[in-house]
């Protein structure tokens, strides 16, 4: 029975995976064509759309593979309901682990590999929506409004000497 919930989850996570990334393709897209066609005459107003535009993309496609992963269960019959498939869903993408439907003792490997999925997901879409907003606020020609290594902690302690110079002797 392990085989089957590890084939199971393999094609779940990676059928997730190509919908993430078609997803975010997709949103970057979608973003270029608003930057190319649709700006507005004020700025400010597309520093608020854009990002909205993204987080809200982002829920949307999170959304999706929830759903997906809902279906899955529903159809194969692990959890009765549409409603309890979709909790249950929500709960383990997301970690957050709620207290509700429990999977059967034969599935329940699935519902933890969704979790990890789910983490590697959201991590991913953080990343792409750092990189992105990065990219469209701070253009090459302006400095960061905040000082390059103003809070690093120094390389090299000030009672030691240089590792190159420890190594030289």
């Amino acid at each position: 029975m392990l085989v089957h919930q590890l084939l199971v989850s393999t094609g779940l996570v990676a059928t997730t995976v190509v919908i993430h990334l078609l997803g975010l393709d997709l949103l970057m897209s979608l973003v270029g064509l608003h930057l190319r066609r649709f700006t507005t005459a004020w700025l400010h107003l597309d520093r608020l759309i854009v990002p909205l535009g993204i987080v809200l993309g982002l829920f949307v496609l999170h959304g999706v593979e929830i759903w997906f992963y809902a279906f899955a269960y529903w159809m194969l019959g692990v959890l009765p309901t549409i409603e309890q498939a979709l909790y249950y869903s929500i709960s383990a993408y997301s970690t957050i682990g709620e207290a509700g439907p429990i999977l059967p003792p034969a599935w329940r490997v699935v519902g933890a590999l969704e979790a990890i999925n789910g983490m590697l997901l959201l991590g991913w879409s953080t990343a792409f929506l750092y990189k992105i907003l990065d990219h469209l606020l701070v253009s090459d020609g302006q400095d960061h409004p905040l000082p390059r290594g103003a809070i690093a902690r120094a390389a090299v302690p000030r009672n030691h000497a240089p590792a190159e110079r420890i190594l030289d002797d």
